[in-house]
C-alpha cells in the first residue's frame, strides 16, 4: 500500500532537514524519478559515478493522491560506490528496532535490494537524447546499453510525436497486463512484437526504438533490451549472396533486444532482379516465420511512401507485422522544433537574450516554410545550433575579449544566422572532343 512521490527538479534545492521530523518510515538516498505505474509513482533508484541529490519521502500515505511530500527539502549527496550506497540505504530502512516479521515485503525495500544487486555498472546516459530528439543513426555498429529505466517518463519528455505516444501507451499497458497473467499462472495471447516506424529523418525513430528495448525488458518480454542499428549498407557482404551471413549475425547480436534497420526500404530494388538487398529480405522473413525464437524484435524504419511500397510488395512482412503495430511519425511542427531548441540550450547552460529567442523563431520557421521531403526536423535544429549558431557565439565572445560568465553563456541575436547556409554550386568543365585541322 506504499506510496512513492513523483519530482522533477534541474537543481537541488539544500535546506536543513533538521525540521523533518516524523515516526513514519523515510528512505533517502541517489534516484531517478520515473512515471505512474498502475496509480503508484515511483522513485527508481540509482547509485551513479556523479553526484546526485537525494530526498526525503514517505512510503505510507493515507491519503488517495500521487504520494505524500512533506516540504521540498532536497539534500545533496556526494558519490557513492555500491558497498557505500548500500550502508547507506540500511542506515535509512531502519524500522526504529521492530522486528522485519512483523511487516510485509515493501516494494520500495524490494526496488532496493534489485538496484543495489545489479549494482547498475552500465548507467544510462542518453538524457540529451531522449529529450532533444538528436537522433536518428549514429554508430550502426554501436548497440545501446542494457538500463533500467521507467519508459513513460522518457517518452512523456520527447517533444512532439502525439500519435505515437498514445499508441505505444496501450501497447505498454497490453505487455504489462499480459505479463501480470503470465506472473499469474494464466494464458497470455501472444502479441506480435515487430513493427514498422514510418516518418523522415530526426523524428525521434530510433529514440522510441531504445525506449521500447527498455519497456520490454523491464515487462520480461526481452531479455536485455539492447538496440542493434543497421542500414543496407552493414547488411550487404562483400562477396555476392553472402548478405544472409551478415543479416543472421546481426539478428544474433539482436538476440534479447531489437534490430532496428533504418531506411529498410533501400533493401527492395524491384528494378534490379540481381541487387543483393532481397536476399537480406528472405533471411529477415525466414528469421519472423520462426515462432520459437521470440526474444528479439524488428524494427523496419524509413520514409513512408518507400516503406509501404516495400510493404505492400513483399507478403511476409504483412502477415508478420500488424497495422497495430505500425507507427508513424510526424514531421515536427515549428513550435515544436523550437521547444527541442530551447531544451537543448537549457540542458546545456546557454540561455537566449529576448532578441537571439526571436531571431531563432524567425530562422525556424523560414526553414521550416522551405522544407522538403528529406527535412531534418530535431537533426536540422542540432545541427543548426552546433554548427552555425555556438561557432558564431564562440568567435564573437573570444573576438571582443570576454570572460563573464554571462558572456559565456549568454546567446545574442547577432549569432543567429537569418539563413541557412547554401552550398555554392561546383562548376566543373566538361571535356571537348574535337578535331583539328
Amino acid at each position: 500500500d506504499g506510496k512513492y512521490v513523483k519530482a522533477f527538479f534541474k537543481e537541488p534545492f539544500c535546506r536543513n532537514l533538521d525540521s523533518y521530523k516524523d515516526n513514519r518510515w523515510t528512505v533517502e538516498c541517489p534516484f531517478e524519478t520515473a512515471d505512474e505505474i498502475n496509480g503508484v509513482f515511483y522513485a527508481e533508484l540509482l547509485c551513479m559515478e556523479y553526484p546526485i541529490a537525494g530526498f526525503v519521502f514517505d512510503t505510507l500515505s493515507d491519503e488517495d493522491i500521487r504520494g505524500v511530500w512533506f516540504g521540498s527539502d532536497i539534500e545533496p549527496m556526494d558519490e557513492y560506490s555500491s558497498h557505500q550506497a548500500k550502508a547507506l540505504v540500511d542506515k535509512r530502512l531502519n524500522r526504529n528496532g521492530e522486528s522485519d516479521a512483523t511487516f510485509e515485503v515493501d516494494p520500495l525495500e524490494d526496488a532496493i535490494d534489485k538496484f543495489l544487486a545489479s549494482q547498475l555498472e552500465e548507467l544510462y546516459d542518453e538524457d540529451a537524447s531522449l529529450t532533444d530528439e538528436s537522433e536518428d543513426v549514429e554508430d550502426s555498429s554501436e548497440e545501446a546499453p542494457k538500463v533500467k529505466c521507467e519508459p513513460a517518463l522518457s517518452l512523456d519528455h520527447l517533444t512532439g510525436l502525439r500519435a505515437v505516444k498514445e499508441k505505444l501507451a496501450v501497447y505498454e499497458r497490453v505487455v504489462r497486463f499480459n505479463k501480470m497473467r503470465s506472473d499469474k499462472g494464466l494464458p497470455v495471447a501472444i502479441s506480435p512484437l515487430h513493427s514498422m516506424f514510418l516518418g523522415s529523418p530526426g523524428t525521434g525513430k530510433t529514440t522510441v526504438a531504445k525506449l521500447i528495448g527498455k519497456m520490454l525488458f523491464q515487462a520480461g518480454v526481452l531479455s536485455e533490451g539492447h538496440v542493434v542499428v543497421r542500414e543496407r549498407a552493414s547488411l550487404l557482404g562483400q562477396n555476392y549472396n553472402s548478405e544472409s551471413e551478415k543479416t543472421l549475425e546481426a539478428i544474433e547480436k539482436a538476440q534479447g533486444g531489437i534490430l532496428f534497420i533504418d531506411e529498410a526500404y533501400q533493401l527492395y530494388q524491384p528494378n534490379d532482379p540481381r541487387d543483393p538487398g532481397k536476399f537480406v529480405i528472405e533471411t529477415l522473413l525466414t528469421a519472423l516465420s520462426d515462432d520459437t525464437n521470440r526474444d528479439w524484435m524488428l524494427i523496419l524504419a524509413g520514409y513512408p511512401d518507400e516503406m509501404k511500397r516495400m510493404f505492400d510488395m513483399n507478403p511476409g512482412f504483412k502477415s508478420r507485422i500488424p497495422d497495430s503495430n505500425i507507427y508513424t511519425f510526424d514531421d515536427f511542427t515549428e513550435a515544436e522544433l523550437m521547444e527541442i531548441a530551447e531544451n537543448y540550450l537549457s540542458q546545456n547552460n546557454y540561455t537566449l537574450t529576448s532578441g537571439a529567442h526571436k531571431a531563432l523563431i524567425t530562422r525556424l520557421k523560414a526553414d521550416y516554410a522551405q522544407r522538403e521531403k528529406n527535412f531534418g526536423n530535431a537533426r536540422l535544429v542540432m545541427n543548426m545550433i552546433q554548427t552555425e549558431i555556438l561557432p558564431s557565439m564562440a568567435v564573437r565572445v573570444i573576438s571582443e575579449g570576454l570572460t563573464d560568465d554571462i558572456s559565456l553563456t549568454e546567446i545574442r541575436e547577432v549569432d543567429i544566422p537569418a539563413t541557412a547556409p547554401v552550398a555554392k554550386p561546383t562548376t566543373t568543365s566538361r571535356p571537348r572532343v574535337g578535331f583539328t585541322i
